[in-house]
């Protein structure tokens, strides 16, 4: 593995992810708009009830 030698305190290929900050990450992102809730929480209700059909389809049509 190659060193850095600008910065020795820099280790290359490490995943600790202790250089890495909660505002780093989230820098420069959008802010959630109020359709995006909605959205997520229509598609985990849309989920919820194809599993539900799911579950409720699928054994009857195994013992037919």
């Amino acid at each position: 593995m190659a060193e850095n030698k600008e910065n020795p305190q820099v280790e290359t290929g490490a995943l600790t992810g202790g250089q890495v900050e909660t505002h780093d990450v989230l820098a420069g992102s959008e802010e959630w708009a109020p359709i995006e809730t909605k959205l997520v929480l229509g598609s985990l209700i849309a989920a919820a009830i194809a599993l539900i059909v799911g579950l409720l389809i699928v054994p009857t049509s195994v013992l037919h």
